[in-house]
């Protein structure tokens, strides 16, 4: 056999079906699925009982979690207590290296002040994780009041600046109300930080009116 058909051989005998087995391989192999959230938090609730939510925090993406690219929603059976604060968060669906995270979260929200029951999704995505996240914080923190005194829960929208854009009441005590909106609207803030970068945000406080 000389070195000609040689090469021939090795060819037609080895190379061309690593070749054709290769190719297959890339025609068949199915691309990863991309998981895309539109909103970064989906509320789903019954008929019965919808919910506003006032403020929901950021999860913070687990470590481990970012490094074995695990993504997608975390769904919790939440129990909302009357004050609009979730009393009771029942894990029902998700990835299991997310779930202390997505736990952590809805613990925090704060919804419409009424009471019932609604499923609520955090999701994660590789695509736009939120590795570290501190909330606004007041520049200059008022004198607490008298004990005993009253006080107003509101939720503050804090944009990228510090200003206060909105604020959003949760009580129904109208001559109060007024009062701690008007407070609120003066103070100025540190900005949320999400990833190091200043972020819009809310955060819930109770504002001393008396």
């Amino acid at each position: 056999m000389t070195m000609l058909r040689k090469i021939r051989w090795i060819a037609v005998s080895i190379l061309l079906p690593l070749l054709f087995a290769g190719s297959a391989y890339v025609i068949a192999r199915r691309p990863k699925p991309e998981y895309k959230f539109t909103r970064r938090t989906t509320v789903v609730t019954s008929e019965k009982a919808s919910f506003a939510v006032y403020h929901a925090p950021l999860p913070i993406y687990p470590p481990q979690a970012l490094h074995d690219r695990v993504e997608g929603g975390v769904t919790f059976k939440c129990t909302i207590a009357a004050d609009g604060g979730i009393a009771q968060a029942e894990f029902l669906s998700g990835p299991a290296p997310l779930v202390a995270a997505a736990l952590a979260a809805v613990r925090q929200y704060q919804l419409e002040p009424k009471a019932g029951e609604a499923d609520i999704e955090i999701p994660f995505s590789l695509a736009d994780p939120t590795l570290a996240y501190s909330p606004p914080e007041l520049r200059d923190r008022p004198a607490p009041g008298r004990p005993g005194a009253k006080s107003v829960r509101v939720v503050a929208t804090v944009n990228k600046e510090g200003r206060v854009d909105s604020v959003q009441p949760l009580a129904d005590s109208p001559a109060f109300v007024q009062t701690g909106i008007d407070i609120v609207l003066h103070w100025t803030f540190r900005p949320a930080l999400r990833n190091g970068q200043p972020v819009d945000a809310t955060l819930v406080l109770d504002v001393p009116v008396g």
